[in-house]
């Protein structure tokens, strides 16, 4: 019995030892800096700046971060390709509306190219716009992710 007493002691205190223990300060924090108009923001670990590259290397070193930001790499590469998606649709519909204005007015001319290339180049705008935020999103989740180890 006292053997038992013992060993819970032992294993209580060395809890204990181990609840004391600082644990250095890792946390990604986001600060805000403004200079003159512009706002930057910088990454901070313990007080001191980081580049994005170092961040970028601590959320891809932590599994559960780093499928987060694997997800808003996907999301911004969406996010690109919806952009260049509007800005080829939006030029074929400037196109085709000037095409068809210019005719002479005795002539039948029909918008219809141009209605489908605006709203084929509204539907890639919406998309880039829903893909940049959830890539923001994941970011944003991703450090929380992150940080919750240390908190």
């Amino acid at each position: 019995m006292k053997k038992t007493i013992i060993i819970l002691f032992l294993l209580a205190s060395a809890l204990l030892v181990k609840a004391q223990h600082v644990q250095p300060d890792s946390i990604i924090k986001v600060t805000p800096t403004k200079t003159g108009t512009h706002t930057t923001y910088a990454y901070t670990i313990a007080g001191k700046v980081q580049t994005p590259d170092e961040v970028k290397i601590k959320l891809l070193a932590y599994v559960p971060s780093a499928n987060e930001f694997q997800q808003a790499k996907i999301e911004t590469k969406w996010a690109v390709v919806s952009t260049v998606g509007f800005a080829v649709s939006a030029i074929g519909a400037v196109i085709e509306y000037a095409n068809n204005n210019n005719a002479p007015v005795t002539e039948h001319h029909s918008l219809t190219g141009a209605y489908i290339f605006t709203g084929v180049a509204t539907a890639f705008f919406t998309s880039a716009v829903i893909n940049l935020v959830q890539a923001g999103k994941h970011k944003t989740k991703a450090m929380k992710v992150y940080n919750q180890r240390f908190e």
